[in-house]
């Protein structure tokens, strides 16, 4: 875990977004403005705003670049788990 103070919104998700990973961030603000504009810029999978590790496991959870692919949790574990396939087949006109 990192705790850093930074002076902008900027150089935070710059410094946050500038790692090859994005499992997860935590964005610890009084302004919820602030907070929310910061986390929807941030690249994770999950951001946690004024709070750590609350999870509903209904909801999806994966990462960003090199934190994984896909999302389980919820419905999309079905998605994420499923290989589709379409068949089109020819039928004879008799049938």
């Amino acid at each position: 875990i990192n705790a850093e103070y930074m002076g902008t919104e900027d150089e935070a998700v710059a410094l946050a977004n500038g790692v090859k990973y994005g499992l997860s961030a935590s964005v610890w603000s009084e302004n919820l403005g602030t907070a929310n504009r910061v986390a929807m810029r941030l690249e994770a999978g999950t951001v946690w705003v004024n709070c750590w590790l609350v999870r509903d496991l209904r909801m999806p959870f994966g990462g960003m670049k090199q934190s994984g692919q896909g999302r389980e949790g919820g419905t999309h574990s079905i998605d994420f788990y499923t290989e589709q396939k379409t068949i089109c087949l020819a039928m004879p006109s008799s049938l």
